[in-house]
């Protein structure tokens, strides 16, 4: 009798380390202060990342939009001279520009981390590391997906988890409708992609656009427009292709509508002389601000 309660006590007693065992495992996946470095980000291991990040100095643009979407701006202790979305930022001290940041500037803020983006050369990430500070840099991605996920990693990185999945949930669901309302004209109006265009250069200097292997492809063909300069290398495009494909649509930076219209051969384009020319801001931002831009563009193109 009693080697039959010792056996069912060591079963209970394995069960229970077994249960145990699942519910750390669950706790620390769920762990996402632990922020090692990944794919598209590297972290500096000499100083690991503070659970709580008071004064944040950023060194991106896409990085001091995001925090403040993540109500943190009052957090920011210094910013570039590029940072100026929103127009609120711009009153933050700046510390130079997103590759030659002043890095005295920086120590002398005393700042519980820097947060970098890729444009930043390993040298100076090298001398922040140096100095004693938390310092994490994110590689530039073309997708979406890639934005989302700086997203959620600044979201813990302030400890504001809940709000970052709440803004990635609503770009998803934005785009899922501008998905449905793509396919649903298309159907109805028997229609395929509308041809686009981006004008990133254009005149004496030469023609450029946005290849497939970039963010702003990837915004043009989520709005369901079919990028005509998908297939330019290093961004340049030719006026040869240009006038071939004749885009249905033109996008272009606001300040440079009027000039690009009145230049020849542009005037000649017909999305010119139709007036199919928008001008648009902001598609290199990276933020969640793209899928404004993506309803614009999808909107223009689908109800034009």
């Amino acid at each position: 009798m009693k080697t039959k309660r010792r056996n069912v006590s060591v079963k209970l007693v394995h069960v229970f380390l077994i249960l145990l065992s699942i519910c750390l495992f669950s706790a620390c996946s769920k762990d996402k202060s632990n922020l090692l470095g990944g794919e598209n980000y590297v972290v500096s291991q000499k100083n690991p990342i503070k659970k709580e990040n008071k004064r944040i100095v950023s060194v991106s643009t896409q990085v001091t939009e995001i925090i403040c979407d993540l109500g943190c701006m009052n957090r920011l202790v210094a910013r570039t001279d590029f940072c100026v979305f929103p127009k609120e930022v711009t009153k933050i001290l700046s510390i130079g520009g997103v590759n030659n940041p002043n890095i005295e500037k920086i120590i002398s803020l005393n700042p519980d981390i820097v947060i970098t983006s890729s444009m930043l050369p390993k040298r100076l990430f090298s001398s922040i590391e140096q100095a004693g500070l938390s310092i994490i840099s994110f590689k530039e991605t073309p997708t979406i997906e890639g934005m989302y996920d700086v997203i959620s990693i600044l979201g813990t990185i302030v400890q504001k988890e809940n709000v970052a999945d709440s803004i990635i949930n609503d770009c998803k669901q934005r785009l899922e409708q501008v998905k449905t309302n793509c396919e649903k004209l298309q159907k109805e109006k028997h229609i395929s992609k509308p041809k686009v265009y981006y004008v990133v250069g254009f005149g004496n200097g030469g023609d450029f656009s946005a290849g497939k292997d970039t963010y702003i492809n990837e915004i043009f063909t989520l709005a369901g427009g079919d990028n005509i300069a998908k297939e330019c290398v290093n961004w340049t495009f030719s006026q040869e292709l240009l006038f071939k494909n004749q885009p249905e649509y033109i996008f272009i930076r606001p300040e440079d509508v009027s000039s690009f219209c009145s230049m020849y051969p542009y005037s000649e384009l017909t999305a010119v002389k139709q007036g199919r020319v928008f001008g648009i801001s902001g598609l290199d931002a990276q933020t969640p601000r793209s899928i404004s831009a993506i309803e614009f563009i999808s909107k223009t193109i689908y109800q034009n």
